[in-house]
């Protein structure tokens, strides 16, 4: 019988035998089981909402979590199904010109992390070695599909970029040129970029690679995250032992230290003309791989300090959103010092209520 039918009846859909299966119950148990009832329309309903993550570009990072919930209830031929609706919608708005097209790349990528993550959870892997795993191999992928771009291509990115980068800032400028209020500065630095694109596609060609690192890690681990903060929906159906203390309590191997160590001097190096100028590309891009996991040690520092502090409900989403965002820098120098300090150490109340984000 196809997974749609019966997606957790075996042992290896549902983590373990005697597991219901959901299509088989009928709404008055899934109610006492205080599971809502699954049909088409709240399936539906996962894929609007991973359309609109896709398509809003700062909640992009979200956009595998509806997916991963699909997965883990509906199955894999239902979820691959509305990913290929959707990434068509997406597609189809673009012809008529009523959609700009971000989600044509982060819709069929949101699909693909969700799957890898609910499989994560599936064979019961420890979810900071599937993040890894998952983001090693992503990361791989997009660099062999950026790579045989690069040499494909006439100029290689370079020829590619410099005029769609010069065609975009000249859009923005004109755009901008007649607005009431628009700071100066502003249209300085679109005129400058039309006249050398080369101020943004070299920023670009040189860190792109650890920035497309630290996006995908980044994405895999607010979407197992937010997956793990979201079992009631579907633990009853998936034995899986982990929660969101495991990555909360993440600490970097201690001799990770050393490569960073090292990425830090060849920053300093070129900075002072101890190198040349490849220090700098090198190094910067070493602090990026490497800081990203530092980044979600110190995260894990901040949630213990916040249960200590009792911090809890709105109020800990708050500091939690406005430190990652205009704090993220100081969040992995807290994962670096934590090598030596063990922050954690200070916090020692026991908190029965759990790791509530």
């Amino acid at each position: 019988m196809s997974e749609d039918k019966k997606p957790h009846s075996s042992e290896s859909e549902s983590g373990k035998a005697g597991y219901p299966d959901l299509e088989s119950l009928g709404e008055k148990e899934l109610r006492a089981m205080m599971i809502p009832e699954l049909n088409m329309s709240k399936l539906a309903f996962l894929g609007l909402l991973a359309f609109l993550f896709s398509s809003l570009e700062p909640f992009a990072l979200f956009a595998s979590i509806p997916f991963t919930i699909s997965f883990l209830l509906y199955g894999k031929m239902k979820t691959f199904l509305m990913g290929v609706a959707g990434t068509a919608l997406a597609f189809a708005l673009i012809q008529v010109k009523f959609y700009q097209g971000s989600a044509m790349g982060t819709f069929p990528l949101a699909v693909i992390y969700g799957y890898l993550i609910s499989a994560a959870i599936r064979r019961k892997d420890h979810p900071a070695r599937a993040i890894f795993i998952n983001g090693a191999s992503v990361f791989a992928v997009l660099m062999m599909i950026v790579l045989g771009s690069h040499f494909s291509m006439e100029g290689g990115l370079r020829g590619f970029l410099s005029p769609y980068v010069q065609q975009t800032a000249t859009q923005y400028h004109n755009n901008l040129v007649d607005a009431v209020g628009v700071p100066g500065e502003q249209l300085r630095q679109l005129k400058d970029v039309m006249g050398d694109p080369s101020l943004v596609v070299d920023p670009i060609l040189n860190y792109g690679t650890g920035f497309i690192f630290v996006g995908v890690l980044l994405s895999f681990w607010v979407g197992t995250f937010v997956a793990l903060r979201m079992a009631p929906l579907w633990k009853p159906f998936h034995d899986y032992k982990y929660d969101t203390k495991t990555l909360t309590t993440f600490k970097v191997p201690y001799p990770v230290i050393w490569p960073l160590i090292g990425g830090l001097v060849l920053s300093v190096g070129h900075l002072y003309e101890v190198f040349g100028a490849w220090a700098e590309v090198v190094g910067f891009n070493i602090l990026l791989m490497l800081g990203i996991f530092y980044f979600f040690q110190g995260f894990g520092v901040l949630s213990e300090m916040l249960t200590y502090w009792n911090f809890f409900g709105f109020l800990r989403s708050m500091v939690i959103f406005f430190t990652v965002i205009m704090a993220y820098h100081i969040l992995a120098l807290v994962g670096v010092l934590d090598t030596w300090v063990d922050f954690r150490r200070f916090f020692n109340k026991k908190n029965d209520e759990g790791d509530t984000l």
